[in-house]
Order: structure tokens, then sequence, then C-alpha cells
């Protein structure tokens, strides 16, 4: 069994040298999108555009010259990437899809939750899924705009889904595989037919054996996130939950297709990625980056919540779901990187009619950084410019 021995300060470099924050240089723009995307094997989508969303702050922390919405339209265009469950709602490089198509038509795929939607479905207006496939395969691509109401009462529902039957079955072929996002508007999502949209070479499906699966997206979780607690830590889990077997790890472990490592101070174990020694000596070689990053809050860095806490000394809860009287730094706050450590965090909001980045709170770290000190001041600046902002105005908005 691969088992490596490490400080916190080398631990902490070889995860920002995984994630794509050290000792990788970018172009600048689309070009850059597409390398760091491949670099990094997944970004987590989230719908709300505070400060651009999710996956365009993951990029503009490592790729200069982006600005929202450029990332997902760069993938989608260029056919890159897919939109799927991973994490959770995720874009997935091409190269991954024949892996979950096996997952999207066998049992794995057919959550009770989805198939009690189906169910329902099915009761309420029997042909939606068929009409709604007919459709997407003669007009497509088609949005849930462009498709009528396929009839029955209307429901109440919260979350991602319309009401629409026709969104409804969208959302069910979408998760069986038959259909896919072609591209977006405004965010809106566009459907057709898989075939259209996945590359020929990578529309195959993957015969899986038993367990070979999860094995594999273990790998890539692994792979995704740099150092994967062993225990704890959940949410970092979620979609290779079924993979959090002794036996399974282990027998990862003994073939050698993964790395367990300690750090010193920590109980947790980790894994890593099974050429985490060559990656640290590499990552060791490479000096770092006196850039100040702005993290996203669904950053791949910072999805093991409770190991950030014990490796890096940093607490972070994104409280944008919590009653505004039970936030402590504020609604969208993203952490700053310099060098090795978070130095501050910030809760911004943009406002796009004036062209201005409300900071509205910046709150130092123990030993952090200023808003003065120069990175954070060029960190500001090369922000602004990702907005495609004009000013930056400190403090509360006057009412």
């Amino acid at each position: 069994m691969n088992q490596l021995f490490w400080s916190e300060e080398n631990a902490r470099l070889f995860q920002l040298y995984a994630v794509g924050l050290h000792g990788k240089t970018y172009p600048k723009g689309k070009q850059g999108i597409a390398s760091c995307f491949a670099d990094l094997g997944v970004l987590q989508i989230d719908t709300l555009p505070i400060l651009g969303r999710n996956h365009d702050l993951v990029m503009q922390a490592r790729v200069d010259g982006v600005r929202p919405d450029l990332t997902l339209d760069t993938l989608h265009q260029d056919r890159l990437g897919f939109e799927y469950w991973d994490k959770v709602y995720c874009m997935i490089p091409v190269n991954h899809f024949p892996v979950l198509r096996h997952f999207m038509e066998g049992s794995e795929g057919k959550s009770s939750w989805f198939a009690e939607r189906e169910k329902k479905l099915h009761q309420n207006a029997p042909s939606a899924m068929k009409k709604v496939y007919h459709a997407v395969k003669q007009d497509g691509p088609l949005s849930s705009q462009e498709l009528e109401d396929l009839g029955g009462p209307k429901q109440t529902q919260k979350g991602w889904s319309s009401p629409k039957y026709a969104n409804q079955a969208l959302d069910l072929l979408w998760n069986h595989g038959k259909l896919s996002i072609a591209h977006r508007k405004n965010f809106r999502k566009y459907f057709d037919l898989t075939e259209h949209v996945i590359p020929a070479e990578f529309f195959k499906k993957q015969q899986l054996k038993k367990d070979e699966m999860w094995t594999y997206w273990l790998k890539k979780r692994v792979a995704n996130v740099g150092l994967l607690p062993l225990t704890g830590d959940n949410e970092a889990w979620a979609f290779v939950k079924q993979a959090r077997t002794k036996k399974l790890i282990d027998g990862m472990l003994k073939r050698g297709e993964l790395t367990q490592v300690s750090i010193e101070n920590i109980k947790t174990p980790f894994l890593a990625p099974s050429n985490a020694d060559a990656m640290l000596n590499t990552a060791s070689a490479k000096r770092l980056s006196a850039k100040a990053r702005f993290i996203a809050p669904l950053d791949q860095l910072i999805w093991c919540r409770s190991a950030i806490k014990k490796l890096w000394h940093f607490e972070y809860i994104w409280e944008v779901y919590k009653p505004q009287a039970q936030r402590r730094w504020g609604y969208y706050v993203l952490p700053i990187l310099y060098k090795d450590k978070f130095v501050a965090r910030f809760d911004g909001k943009y406002d796009r009619r004036t062209g201005t980045l409300h900071v509205l709170s910046y709150h130092k770290e123990k030993g952090g950084l200023p808003k003065t000190h120069q990175a954070i001041e060029a960190g500001f600046s090369r922000f602004l410019n990702y907005l495609g902002g004009e000013k930056i105005i400190f403090g509360q908005p006057k009412k």
C-alpha cells in the first residue's frame, strides 16, 4: 500500500497544485478555460449570479481574461464538457461520458426521488416524456420556454424544476441520458438529443462490472480535490458514497490506484492520487504566486470544509441560505487566498446597472492581509475587470 507522511505545509502546497492554484499558468480567455477545465476535471454549477456564478468564479481564480458566462459558453460551444451529476450538479469533461452513460442507463441512475417523479408524471401526463422527446428530436435544441405545457393541474414545487409537465419530462429525459444540455442562453437550458451533444468518440457506453463505476469515480473525485478525507466531510463524498467502503478503498490502496496520506497534527487520514509523491515534488519546485486569488464558495479547494479547517486553519461556511440575523460574515462571501494561506474574506455584490462592485465587508484573518495591501488591491482590480465593472465601493451602500 502506498502511504505518505507529510507536514501541513507540504499538504497545502500539494493541494493547491492538485486544484490548479499553484504551479500552473493558463492562457487567457477561452484557451485558458479549456486547459484549466481539463485539469480540474469538474466544475460545480450554481444558479446564484451575485458576482458571476460559482463556475465563473472558480475559473477567474485561475485564468485571466474571463468574464461571467464565458466559461459555460466556451465548454458547450467547443463540446468540451456536459452537465450532469457529479458531486452535485456539475460540468464534467466529455471523456467521462462513457462511464456516466453506464450510470444513466443502469439501476444506479434510477434514484428513488427521480423514480417517484417519473411515476407521478406518468399518472398525470402519460405521454409527456414521449411528446417532449419527439419535439426535441424534431426541432431541438429546445428549452422549456418553447415547449407547451402538456396539460394537467399545476403543481407547486420549489428548487430547480418548473411546475410544467414538459419541464419535468425534460429533467427526467436528461437524467436518463436521452437528452443533454446543448447550450445555455441567459442561463436557460436548451436540450438536444444526447447523440447530437456528445462527440461521437465519447458517446459509446462503457460496460462496467460491479464496483468498477465507483472505483473509477472515486479516483476522479480524489483527483478533483487533491486530498479527500477518509472520515467526515460527507458533502465531499456526495455521488460517490457507494465507494466509501473499507473493502473497495483497501483494494484500491493495495493495487496502488490511490495513496493514503497522513498529515502532521491531523488524525484524519486522506486519500490522494497514486502519483501524489511525484506531484508534491513538482509542486515544491515551483514558486508560490504573489497574486491574491478570490476563491469561489463552491471551489473544489474548499469542498472538504472540516478538513480545510484542520489543514488550512480556516473555517468557511457559505451563509447564503441562512437568515440574515444568523449570518456571521455576510450573504455571498469569498475567501481570499494569498500564497498558501487564507488571508481574508469579503462579502460582495455587483450592480450591473452602474458597473459597481460593492464590497459590503472585508474581514482580515489572523495574520492575514488588510485591504490596503498591494496584492489585495491588485486582486480587486483584476476582479473588477472580470466583472466588466467600472468602480469599487467599500462599505454598505447608502439607502
